[in-house]
């Protein structure tokens, strides 16, 4: 019998990902699932000769004209619609797992006004409007108590309720990606110096102290809160298995400055995965390259990553 396939979104046409796609299925490493790519077949043959590639027969046409490089309303549309259709495949059991290439937020919201991201979209799908963002990097994994929100709205949604189901779902995803019993987790703070006891500021003592100290009494070993220029030079050096960053840029920053290599050869790695929500997600750590859709200088190896990632959770 054969296994569920493992469902890839082409992500914005104007983008570089009908490129990666294409590259990915020209090479495809070895999976215990099939791969389908979700999009358009004539965006995905205007963009490089197919062959072989499976594509969904049913999928959502782009109605729009193709224009790389540019934020397109209808681009992002049919992005969020293959979005869409992949996660609702999966959602009645007929896919292992959700691959996303990458789509533009402004595109998007022309169409879907208050569209955050994928994360966001996908979790809203699933019943949970917050779940829970973590970037992979082989043994490197930060999770994020919160995400697409500005500076000043990450200071509020860092609560003890949320740091505690960031650590939940953390530990759980390690024990599964690494395989150990009992994850070591560093707790990031949110002030520099972790707060300095107060000095700089207070969310470390009234927020993520009480966090911590529920997590330990769930028999999660989470240890912090920790300044952030300590806790991810501690994850390197592998003190710690996973980190909880408690914003955005936070573990965006230091993670893709190890991944990312955007020199000669571009290339990227990382995976995003999606915690706490019933289809599993991942995607590239990266975003739409405009400034080089469509010229044949896009890397598909975060897209492989992401791929193999899902492959081994599913």
């Amino acid at each position: 019998m054969q296994k569920k396939p493992i469902l890839i979104t082409i992500g914005d046409p104007n983008g570089i990902g009908p490129e990666i796609c294409l590259k990915l299925m020209a090479k495809l490493p070895k999976t215990r699932h099939p791969v389908v790519l979700i999009g358009d077949i004539n965006v995905l043959e205007r963009c490089g000769k197919i062959g072989g590639v499976p594509i969904y027969a049913d999928s959502a046409p782009f109605k729009g004209k193709l224009q790389p490089g540019k934020v397109s309303k209808a681009a992002g549309a049919a992005s969020i619609a293959w979005v869409r259709q992949a996660v609702e495949i999966a959602q009645i059991g007929m896919a292992a797992a959700v691959v996303t290439a990458p789509l533009c937020k402004e595109a998007v919201e022309k169409t879907l006004p208050g569209f955050q991201g994928h994360t966001e979209f996908i979790g809203e799908m699933c019943g949970d409007r917050e779940p829970v963002l973590a970037l992979v990097h082989g043994d490197w994994v930060v999770a994020h108590v919160s995400t697409h929100v500005s500076l000043a709205g990450s200071i509020k949604k860092a609560t003890t309720e949320r740091i505690v189901k960031t650590g939940k779902l953390l530990n759980k995803f390690l024990k599964k990606y690494k395989g150990i019993k009992n994850p070591k987790i560093g707790v990031a703070g949110i002030n520099p110096h972790a707060g300095e006891h107060g000095l700089f500021g207070k969310e470390e003592m009234q927020n993520i102290m009480p966090a911590v100290k529920k997590l330990r009494s769930m028999k999660i070993n989470a240890a912090g809160p920790l300044p952030a220029d300590v806790v991810f030079p501690q994850l390197g050096s592998k003190a710690f298995d996973g980190v909880i960053a408690m914003y955005h840029d936070q573990g965006h920053v230091v993670t893709k400055t190890l991944a990312f290599d955007l020199g000669k050869n571009r290339k990227v790695r990382g995976v995003n995965t999606t915690l706490g929500i019933p289809v599993l997600r991942t995607s590239v750590d990266h975003g739409v390259g405009f400034d080089i859709a469509w010229q044949n200088k896009a890397d598909e190896t975060s897209l492989r990553d992401a791929l193999l990632l899902a492959d081994k959770l599913a």
